[in-house]
């Protein structure tokens, strides 16, 4: 009995001690660690089948097709005209869709339910755009998007090879610079004839970018041509509060009378002669004025500002312009494929506003505008008349154009300028 019991006892030790080794085996395999509690967040809508989700609304993207007009484009779009013309007269006095073209972007916004038109937005270009919206009140108003630009002003200058529009691709420049320091110098230079192999240009412009996307040129501060009619260089000062104009370094107007050229860019394929034959006639016949060859479309410029005494067919002048500028001066401008709507007799004209497009109407052997001048009712050459300049800088602003002048000549002196391979 006593054997019984002892060995009992030493069974049951030996399971409570198997137990108690398990118990810390399992307890030493469980990482030490803080206990993680979650916590439930109470939903905060209801998932609650029978409310609605809200539907987003209508959008309606494209591009204006050749051809096509906003209204077109729109109704292609299942807009009603009743849309279209709140569209319309939402920005009437603002925007004028006669001036869209092709490839221009629009953005329609539509309630899902009614198709309820609740904004258009309009993109003319990079820089202009509009936008219609649904108020509060009901009714629709119109107005322009603020489209934030940057300016940075850029110094370019270089030795032309062959012609200044390929000097300036090769600068890195498009042909919009070249446009402008033709306006720059319009009154002194005619790029048509004036330029040379070995002429140099420098040029200090504002380049007009939205984000990192250059867009446009904007206005040329100052620049400097070098050729064989010598040196010119022009300023432009603009004071507070007033119109800005170019400038001669001593502070005379850069304007003249008349411009050098009716044409910004072209050749001169038939001069001023009293004694020339004539290549549709074949006899010899004065030729009193200069003829222009461009092609079909070129803009017309006005010489100079003055009234319209004449705008219509003339026999052998095909479409003519003329303009009286006073003191004895006429111009005349003959050839044109088409006068510009406006330009009549009595209406007056600005220089440098386009009067109309080079043509081949009337007595011509192809694409050309002739050029003539009166000068008390005398025909002169052209490119031979004496001209005057206008208004310099005025006494009381001399020292700050002078401050101007400057700054802006140590920059131009600074440009290198070479030929570019």
């Amino acid at each position: 009995m006593a054997t019984w019991l002892v060995g009992a006892v030493m069974l049951l030790g030996g399971i409570v001690l198997i137990f108690a080794m398990t118990g810390e085996e399992h307890a030493s395999a469980i990482p030490d660690q803080e206990p993680e509690i979650m916590h439930a967040e109470a939903p905060t809508t209801p998932l609650d089948a029978s409310v609605p989700v809200p539907t987003p609304d209508i959008i309606v993207e494209g591009t204006l097709e050749n051809g096509q007009s906003v209204a077109d484009a729109l109704r292609a779009r299942d807009l009603t005209d009743g849309q279209v013309a709140q569209i319309v007269n939402a920005l009437k006095g603002k925007y004028d869709f006669r001036r869209a073209r092709p490839g221009t972007r629009y953005r329609v916004e539509q309630s899902p339910e009614t198709r309820k038109l609740l904004r258009f937005e309009f993109h003319h270009d990079r820089l202009e755009a509009y936008e219609v919206v649904l108020a509060s009140d009901g009714q629709f108003t119109g107005s322009r998007i603020d489209i934030p630009t940057r300016v940075v002003v850029s110094h370019v200058g270089a030795e032309i090879k062959d012609s200044l529009y390929q000097t300036m691709q090769r600068a890195g420049e498009s042909a919009g610079l070249v446009s402008a320091v033709a306006e720059a110098f319009a009154w002194d230079i005619d790029f048509n004839q004036d330029t040379q192999p070995r002429d140099r240009f420098k040029v200090i412009v504002e380049k007009v970018y939205v984000q990192d996307d250059f867009i446009r040129y904007g206005k040329i501060l100052a620049a400097e041509y070098e050729g064989k009619l010598g040196q010119f260089r022009t300023f432009w000062f603009q004071p507070p509060g007033k119109d800005g104009a170019y400038f001669l370094e001593d502070g005379k107007s850069a304007e003249k009378t008349f411009l050098a050229s009716p044409l910004k860019f072209s050749r001169v394929s038939s001069g001023f002669s009293r004694n020339r034959k004539h290549p549709v006639l074949g006899y010899t016949k004065a030729h009193l004025g200069v003829d222009y060859a461009a092609p079909r479309g070129t803009p017309v410029r006005a010489m100079a500002s003055g009234r319209v005494t004449y705008a219509g067919w003339k026999g052998p002048n095909g479409k003519l312009v003329r303009i009286d500028h006073g003191n004895g001066l006429q111009s005349a401008y003959a050839h044109l494929q088409r006068i510009r709507k406006g330009v009549k007799r009595g209406t007056r004209v600005k220089q440098k506003q386009v009067i109309g497009r080079v043509g081949t109407t009337g007595r011509s052997t192809g694409p050309h505008l002739h050029f003539a001048v009166r000068k008390n009712g005398r025909f002169v050459n052209p490119q031979r008349l004496k001209m005057s300049r206008g208004k310099g800088v005025p006494r009381a602003l001399r020292k700050s154009y002078a401050q101007v002048v400057k700054a802006r000549r140590a920059e131009l002196d600074a440009i290198v300028t070479k030929a570019n391979p």
